[in-house]
């Protein structure tokens, strides 16, 4: 979400729109609560900011902040964080300064500590990404997406991204999905050995946009691939930015000839007929099992406006409840130019079978207050308490 400048070295558009591509043109309407949820949260939004995860992630060296924001257990109480959009750098005084954008990075977390973060080194000793395309052109760069860790190995989602006109906020362009399957996953990030797989399900032209892999679910002997729809049919069918769902076996998320794709309640295996069971989900989202209420919950950002908002439905296929909202991110009210996106569930994190650990992200559409405060552009993290039926 960044204005492309030679002279830094950040590298794309301030509104991430890689991911933003679907975000940007959400409605921004009222939102009609969920009737079952709101018996839970009342009319006010149940999130409560969670400060003590915030801090775990704010620095004043190195790693100084991110977007993206994606968790995946590995085991042992070890959690995988995503990284798109990278600063690092210092924080001095309120203020980051000799900081450096890189495309994504990760880190890992062992229980509740600080996490320990990983990116790459370039040749002039300078910060890197931590994983680049195998493929395509130099000017190519990955934003990090969701995954899971199977028997197979360890698969994220990798969205391909180009820059195609210098200095223009809208001058890039996602081209294509990347698999990413690390074969030895409990060694250190900088030992993984990475093969990288072109999703062929991917459909992107200048109307729209099929595009998988922005969360993913293990559940009952399938992993579930759920992404977004904008192109004019799902706009036709009154589904603008639908979120579209596939599964395969645990066993075969890296083979594709094992998607399955939800088509009008029905899994089958022709993407061409896949149908969005929503409509205005975010490009960022997360779907999750919650156990208090018997129930999956997609939790998504409404748009940048700082609205997050959760979805129930008694199966990963649904039928989806209306969206309730349970929280607006303050950061909205720092200054005119803030915004938030990005929502996101990390079940993992939390022990109590009716409560959410929600992250997001909060921008600025002037790059530079990034720069001028460093309030900005830390994982942001929520509690959200649903009670139970």
């Amino acid at each position: 979400m960044r204005a492309r400048s030679r002279g830094l070295a950040h590298s794309k558009p301030w509104w991430h729109f890689g991911r933003g591509l679907f975000e940007l043109s959400l409605l921004l309407s009222g939102l009609i609560l969920l009737a079952a949820l709101n018996a839970c949260v009342g009319a006010e939004p149940a999130g409560k900011a969670a400060p003590e995860w915030d801090a775990l992630f704010q620095r004043d060296s190195g790693w100084i902040g991110a977007d993206g924001v994606y968790s995946i257990p590995l085991g042992g109480g070890t959690t995988l964080w995503l990284f798109s959009d990278t600063l690092v750098g210092k924080v001095k005084e309120g203020k980051r300064v000799d900081t450096r954008m890189i495309n994504n990075s990760v880190a890992l977390q062992r229980g509740t500590n600080q996490p320990e973060f990983f990116y790459g080194t370039a040749a002039d000793g300078k910060p890197a990404s931590f994983i680049t395309p195998q493929h395509g052109s130099r000017r190519d760069y990955f934003w990090l997406a969701h995954g899971a860790r199977t028997a197979r190995g360890l698969y994220f989602f990798a969205h391909r991204v180009v820059t195609v006109k210098p200095g223009d906020p809208f001058g890039f362009k996602q081209v294509d999905t990347w698999l990413a399957c690390v074969a030895n996953p409990d060694d250190p990030p900088p030992q993984w050995r990475i093969t990288q797989t072109k999703v062929p399900f991917t459909n992107i032209s200048a109307k729209g946009a099929l595009i998988f892999g922005n969360a993913v679910l293990v559940d009952g002997g399938f992993v579930y691939i759920f992404g977004g729809d904008s192109r004019t049919d799902a706009k036709q069918a009154g589904m603008p930015n639908g979120m579209v769902e596939a599964r395969a076996p645990v066993t075969g998320l890296g083979d594709f000839a094992q998607w399955r794709f939800l088509a009008n309640g029905a899994w089958q295996n022709d993407v061409r007929k896949v149908t969005p069971v929503f409509p205005n989900v975010g490009s960022e989202l997360s779907v999750s099992w919650l156990a208090a209420r018997k129930k999956y919950a997609a939790v998504y950002s409404e748009g940048i406006g700082g609205r997050i908002v959760i979805r129930l439905a008694p199966a990963p296929a649904g039928p989806w409840g209306d969206p309730a909202l349970v929280y607006r991110c303050p950061e909205m009210n720092w200054t005119p130019k803030a915004f938030c996106y990005a929502a996101k569930a990390h079940p993992e994190l939390t022990s109590a079978p009716d409560e959410l650990l929600i992250s997001y992200a909060a921008n600025a559409w002037d790059f530079w207050d990034l720069f001028k405060d460093a309030r900005l552009y830390w994982p942001r993290f929520l509690r959200v308490k649903l009670g139970s039926n």
